[in-house]
């Protein structure tokens, strides 16, 4: 079997991880050219704060937190020696109005608040630094607002998908995302 076979066969292998890739951030030449040199002094500063930046991990949940997904984020968090922003976020209020809204925002903010008190005391008997986010709306446009907004976030840690986990299944698939790969 050839080289070539032996990588495909890797390959393969790790069809399961999920990789999102986000734009890499540069400088444009055009506005320098054009006489835009703002523009491209705020692109610099975009990326040197993506290099300068302390890793962290953001650690995605819909209040009920899973132990294999908080175990693998601590797990992580101590081998990469880098902080974790454990976000809950969910839609499902917003599918209501009025009384039942609030009812249902509360609820997600009160469990939310409790699964990450938990997890805060876990993580910082291990020496681990976490922040606590809880937003309601679309989760992707959320996750995108905070990993814009915060330069350090590297990798994105969420629940598997509801059709992936078997019961009694001891080891679950924990997607992680690596930002990093395509910034600097």
């Amino acid at each position: 079997m050839g080289f070539t076979d032996w990588f495909a066969l890797g390959m393969k292998k790790n069809k399961e991880v999920k990789v999102k890739k986000i734009k890499e951030a540069s400088v444009d030449m055009g506005a320098m050219a054009a006489g835009s040199p703002s523009e491209a002094a705020g692109a610099l500063a975009r990326l040197m704060d993506q290099k300068n930046a302390p890793t962290k991990v953001l650690m995605i949940q819909d209040g009920e937190y899973m132990p294999q997904v908080t175990d693998y984020a601590l797990k992580m968090a101590e081998r990469l020696d880098c902080e974790i922003i454990a976000l809950d976020v969910t839609d499902r209020p917003l599918q209501f109005s009025g009384d039942r809204r609030a009812r249902e925002t509360d609820r997600f903010v009160e469990m939310a608040a409790q699964s990450a008190e938990k997890f805060t005391s876990q993580a910082t008997a291990r020496g681990i630094k976490v922040e606590h986010i809880t937003e309601i709306g679309d989760p992707e446009e959320v996750i995108a607002k905070i990993s814009a907004a915060d330069a350090g976030i590297r990798y994105v840690l969420s629940k598997p998908e509801e059709g992936t986990i078997r019961a009694g299944e001891e080891r679950v698939h924990v997607p992680v995302f690596d930002l990093h790969c395509s910034r600097l």
